[in-house]
């Protein structure tokens, strides 16, 4: 026999269970087209987007109640997550967001269409679309915008969690997530909210979300022990329900990243990067912040283009450094540098000082 204090449980989940289907059905009515057919489905989910009569906030609050809906039935454990100025001090030495463009960086892949890399700090090929610092732009404000840390068994997250990723001694995994708008993330970024902006940023979505990384490190114990060595690792996992003016994300961090984000992290100026404009300056500032205040350490050029994947012609490479670092100092990010050596028989050396 079942003892009542069990049955008692059961119950209760059923009817909370009962709660959410309702509260499920309300959302998919307020957020779904009733004809779903391609010639309606934008028309039809925009009208009824505006005609619900809810604020933006509002029907991302409703629609975290259907992502989150099984933290009521217990399948997961949500805690809040505060906002916090931290990127994956990894992601800072390895070239996966490079600040050249997609044409050139076409021509650096290999016959898998993938973009191999090597730097001072291990290797690894990038596979999927080719990222600039816009999409690494997009993705630290998913991260800034995050608030909930999932905690449970890899199939009971809102998107499956591969068996790729360790689970703890209670059988868990632990996933950064967030519900958000195009809207949220444009003002995250301070950037305008026109159709061109908001277009930009769904396609930077489908670009993250696209992404995997296969690495060999020289620290693979403090970066990769929480995933099977060798094994494709995603950054993150995206779905959206789009509108005419604006649009539903969710996205969900892998384990790893979730992992680097609380435990490998490097701070991260958030109001300085959005003053930056030139390119290498955005890929200097994130390699620079990883770094010791004094920077004397790692200081060849070809080193750090290596590691922030700047790749154009030697005799540029002083020039085009210098430019990237007078923008730096003029946003008071370094109090000072200097750039040594001729490039030929002295490689170039970078001495920097930050504040």
């Amino acid at each position: 026999m079942v003892p009542d204090s069990v049955m008692a449980r059961l119950e209760k989940r059923a009817e909370e269970a009962k709660k959410r289907i309702a509260q499920r059905k309300q959302l998919e009515a307020e957020l779904v087209p009733a004809d779903s057919s391609p010639a309606n489905k934008k028309t039809a989910s925009s009208k009824r987007y505006a005609k619900s009569g809810l604020t933006s906030q509002q029907v991302v609050e409703r629609a975290s109640c259907e992502v989150y809906k099984n933290e009521q039935l217990g399948l997961f454990d949500a805690l809040p997550i505060a906002q916090r100025d931290a990127i994956p001090t990894l992601l800072t030495r390895i070239p996966v967001f490079m600040p050249i463009t997609k044409a050139k960086q076409k021509q650096l892949l290999d016959e898998d269409n993938a973009l191999p890399f090597e730097t001072p700090f291990g290797k690894g090929k990038r596979y999927g679309a080719n990222l600039s610092v816009f999409d690494e732009d997009v993705l630290y404000a998913l991260a800034r915008l995050s608030n909930k840390k999932l905690i449970g068994p890899h199939e009971s997250m809102p998107i499956q969690v591969s068996r790729i990723y360790k689970a703890n001694e209670k059988g868990s995994v632990n996933v950064d997530t967030v519900v958000c708008t195009v809207t949220d993330i444009l003002d995250c970024l301070g950037l305008s909210k026109g159709g061109k902006m908001r277009k930009d940023i769904v396609d930077s979505l489908e670009r993250l979300a696209a992404t995997t990384l296969v690495l060999t490190l020289k620290k693979e114990d403090r970066y990769l022990g929480k995933c099977e060595i060798g094994k494709p690792i995603k950054l993150v996992d995206i779905e959206w329900q789009l509108y005419s003016t604006d649009g539903i994300i969710y996205a969900q961090f892998s384990p790893i990243v979730t992992y680097w984000l609380e435990s490998e992290f490097t701070y991260y100026d958030w109001e300085t990067r959005k003053q930056l404009k030139n390119r290498l300056a955005k890929a200097l500032h994130r390699f620079l912040s990883s770094q010791p205040k004094e920077f004397f350490k790692l200081n060849k050029l070809e080193d750090i283009a290596a590691s922030v994947g700047h790749h154009g012609r030697k005799c540029d490479l002083k020039r085009t450094f210098v430019r990237a670092l007078d923008e730096l100092k003029s946003v008071g990010f370094l109090i000072d540098y200097v750039i040594e050596g001729t490039g030929k028989a002295t490689p170039f050396r970078l001495y920097a000082t930050r504040r």
